[in-house]
């Protein structure tokens, strides 16, 4: 059991993230953390003077947990050579949605953002989601280029699909909500992905062996 001792300031940051990413930056606060954790605000406040502080110290550990994860898949999107590029896509494609899976509370997080949570820090997306975006983008492009796509859109249609699934999954047949929790509508939306994008970006379809099974 993590405590105060062995856990110290991961504690505290794995806290605040699942309070932050549950309920927005706006909507917690110290004393929640500290609660939550089971420390004094007094010892969060050793490691993080500010609210503000530990949200930006958050932000960032998500940020390299994403970076971590992604970055090979864009640099091998790069080097792809034009026979191997629907499978590099695909590859990109499942590690971008497989690290959300694995970490529900970074798309939980952005989705805060983008309704306005707090938007008094208003330097975040410029030092934190831009650069690593960019990087994306252009890793992109060297599909979208041959096919006229656009990559600024192309990518931003990945992380919108992608944080809206994981977030909030899909209303099946019934009416009951099916997210990440349902192996078979996790592949059908995996699939979905690959489909979309790889026709957005004039890619050729996979071959009846290589499809996401069980749909």
């Amino acid at each position: 059991m993590d405590s105060a001792d062995d856990g110290g300031r991961e504690l505290i940051l794995r806290t605040a993230t699942r309070l932050f990413a549950a309920l927005g930056y706006d909507c917690s606060s110290v004393a929640q953390v500290a609660e939550a954790a089971g420390v004094g605000q007094e010892e969060i406040h050793a490691h993080f003077p500010t609210k503000r502080e530990l949200y930006l110290a958050v932000m960032e550990q998500a940020r390299n947990v994403l970076a971590e994860g992604i970055r090979p898949r864009v640099d091998a999107l790069m080097a792809a050579p034009p026979e191997r590029r629907a499978r590099a896509l695909h590859d990109f494609i499942d590690g971008y949605l497989d690290l959300c899976v694995a970490h529900p509370e970074m798309p939980a997080l952005w989705m805060h953002r983008w309704l306005s949570d707090a938007s008094d820090i208003v330097s975040l997306e410029a030092e934190n989601a831009q650069p690593l975006t960019q990087y994306v983008v252009e890793g992109v492009d060297t599909l979208a280029a041959p096919a006229g796509a656009d990559p600024l859109h192309t990518t931003y249609t990945l992380i919108w699909c992608t944080h809206a699934f994981v977030v909030s999954g899909v209303l099946d047949g019934s009416g009951v909500r099916r997210g990440i929790d349902d192996q078979r509508q996790l592949r059908r939306f995996r699939a979905h992905l690959h489909q979309l994008l790889g026709r957005a970006l004039g890619l050729p379809e996979p071959e009846a062996g290589q499809r996401v099974p069980g749909l």
